[in-house]
Parts: structure tokens; sequence; C-alpha cells
């Protein structure tokens, strides 16, 4: 099973999928932004960001996924955002459209956790206020492609958790 946590910042996905990773002991494949921003290059501006930063992060991102099995049909892992954050972030911030980046498996499920908890502090975080109109993007994306959406819209992590623990089992129990 492959899954993806998509969505607007400041929605749990890190933390979503972290713990379903282990929960049902697959492999996790972090967001490549923020390994990038932290980690690498941490003195990079993020509002706004560089372009050139912005392709290193793209370039890390899809050679995170391609290494980790998200291009592979039937390969298992829990992905921490994939394309479909490169598209709206490179749409939004440089008004360019890449359709190359919605080149996305079919055999992906997505993920996507609804803006409606609060926005923790986060020096990384740049569009906080504007997360339902971001949102509203994803959906458009996400609604434009074959693959399963569940959409996390519940009020707390735990709540988030326990929802996707649940369709989780139950898509392993249909496919047996």
């Amino acid at each position: 099973m492959k899954i993806v946590f998509t969505g607007t910042e400041s929605t749990y996905k890190s933390t979503l999928a972290k713990a379903i990773a282990d929960e049902f002991s697959l492999n996790y494949v972090p967001e490549y932004a923020r390994t990038y921003l932290e980690d690498i290059a941490p003195s990079t501006p993020v509002d706004p960001m560089p372009r050139q930063d912005y392709d290193r992060i793209e370039e890390g991102q899809l050679l995170s996924q391609k290494t980790n099995g998200y291009f592979t049909r039937n390969a298992p892992g829990v992905f921490d955002t994939d394309g479909t954050v490169l598209y709206i972030w490179k749409k939004d911030k440089f008004g360019e459209t890449d359709t190359q980046l919605l080149e996305i498996p079919e055999d992906i499920i997505y993920f996507l956790c609804h803006p409606n908890v609060e926005a923790g502090p986060d020096p990384l975080r740049v569009d906080a206020e504007r997360r339902e109109e971001l949102h509203a993007q994803y959906q458009a994306v996400l609604s434009a492609l074959p693959n399963r959406i569940i959409h996390l819209n519940e009020n707390t992590l735990e709540g988030r958790v326990a929802k996707a623990q649940q369709v989780i089992r139950g898509l392993l129990n249909d496919a047996v």
C-alpha cells in the first residue's frame, strides 16, 4: 500500500505519516522541503524563497520519491507529501504550471488533511492565513486525478490518526 499525506501547511501531515508508517510497519519518506530547509540549507529565506532553492527542493523531492518506490507499482510506503505539493507551490509562488509534477501512479492513496486545526508556530510556515484558499487548490488538483482520496477533517491529531488507521485497516481487509 502506497500512501501520501498531503494538504496545506500545519495540518499534521508529517506526524500522521510517521504514525501510520510505524503502525503498519511501512517505510516512511519525509518531506524533502523540510529536510532541505532545516538540515541542508538552513539559512534559506522562505518568504519569498529564491527560485534556485525551490528547484533544489523539487529535484530532491522527486529523487526521494523515485528512490523510495513511489513510481514502482505496488511498492509499499508512506510519503509525507509528493508532487501535488510541488505543483501547487510552483503555481502559487512562481506562477508556473508544471503538469509533470502530476504524473502520479494510480496506486497512490491520498489522505488530504483539512486546515481546520490550529496552525502551530514554525519558522518555515508562510501561508498559515491562506490555508483554506490553498486547501481548495489541493481539492481541485486531487479531484482531477484517478487516485482514491480520503479526507481527514477531524479536529484533533488523535481523531485523524484513528480515522487513517480505520481506513487503512479496511483497505487491507479488502485486499485479502
